[in-house]
């Protein structure tokens, strides 16, 4: 069974952010960029990165191995 990681990030991260329906996700390339509601980049990173970090392994862990992918926080930069 091949699961899609686009999905299973939208999954996760809308488990982590007090605001479920803020959060998109998509994807360029090998790289899943995950968008979340204003003010919660902070939750979804979680303390010294451990939460994405936990996100990213279990995205590699259920995809095809043969495949690579990286999950990232698309934030807005500050000037």
């Amino acid at each position: 069974m091949k699961t899609d990681p686009v999905d299973l990030t939208l999954f996760l991260a809308q488990s982590v952010v007090d605001q479920p329906s803020l959060v998109r996700a998509s994807r360029r390339g090998p790289t899943v960029i995950v968008r979340v509601g204003p003010g919660e980049e902070g939750r979804l990173i979680g303390r010294q990165g451990r939460v994405i970090q936990a996100i990213r392994t279990l995205v590699r862990a259920a995809c095809d191995p043969r495949e690579r992918v990286n999950v990232d926080l698309d934030a807005p930069r500050k000037p």
